[in-house]
């Protein structure tokens, strides 16, 4: 019996040398399955993007490697092509960590440790609109182009009085088709979101003024303990002191985009 029990655990820490057996309580209560599920999504460029082979880069990707890294655990990217799957996964056990800006509804359903990342949100108007700055656009009749689900909609639903929410499906491609069919008169965004549309659609132009400040954070499932809360925001604090974070915004080539402070 003694000797069953050896060989498989033997063959249980073979097959995955990350298992429970090798974890401590917390890093078991935060990644369960022995690997860092670290959650995001790919339709905002401020957090990620796939490339052609289909590796997924990005300052999410950075942050989510010095988590798992400080935690003693492998880094298992779970990817979500736009902001309203990624807004869906939240309570279904998809993921152990989840990294993208800040939301009326995804506070509701987890535990959200300190930001990392601040992000003015801005709008851009479509090719031959004549709006000159943000105040322009709480109008009747214009017509706001946002990611369906994430903040920007969430945000604007709440404040626009007069002006229509277009909610679309996320991701430059489907913003850019909008603006350029009339679905939308502008998009709102982050400004790394508003420059490949940009780059993507000649003679847009991103309006003065942010309808909001895009805050982006570390959350956690609703149900975590209070030392796993305090593990997270101790790491994340750390990257940004130590450098992590300025330097993935750096590579990523981001403007607009600044550490948040602690």
């Amino acid at each position: 019996m003694r000797s069953s029990l050896f060989f498989a655990t033997l063959l249980l820490t073979h097959l995955d040398p990350w298992s429970a057996l090798a974890q401590t309580p917390l890093s078991y209560e935060l990644a369960p399955s022995g690997r860092l599920r670290v959650a995001t999504q790919t339709g905002s460029p401020i957090l990620a993007t796939r490339g052609p082979d289909g590796s997924v880069s990005g300052v999410v990707v950075d942050l989510g490697r010095f988590i798992a890294l400080q935690l003693g655990l492998p880094f298992e990217p779970v990817v979500y092509a736009n902001q309203e799957a990624y807004a869906q996964s939240f309570g279904k056990g998809e993921w152990d960590i989840a990294i993208g800006v800040r939301s009326p509804a995804a506070e509701q359903r987890s535990s959200t440790g300190p930001d990392f990342m601040l992000a003015d949100a801005l709008y851009i108007a479509a090719p031959g609109k004549s709006f000159v700055d943000a105040s322009q656009i709480d109008r009747a009749g214009v017509r706001v182009g946002v990611s369906r689900g994430g903040g920007s909609d969430q945000i604007l639903t709440r404040d626009l009085k007069s002006a229509q929410v277009v909610r679309i499906p996320g991701g430059v491609p489907n913003a850019v088709e909008a603006l350029r069919s009339g679905a939308a008169d502008v998009w709102a965004a982050n400004p790394v979101t508003l420059q490949a549309i940009a780059d993507a659609l000649p003679g847009t132009k991103v309006l003065a003024g942010a309808y909001t400040t895009g805050r982006y954070a570390v959350a956690l499932p609703k149900e975590s303990s209070v030392a796993a809360q305090n593990k997270l925001a101790e790491i994340v604090n750390e990257a940004k002191r130590t450098g992590v974070v300025l330097k993935a915004i750096e590579v990523a080539g981001f403007k607009g985009v600044r550490v948040a402070p602690e």
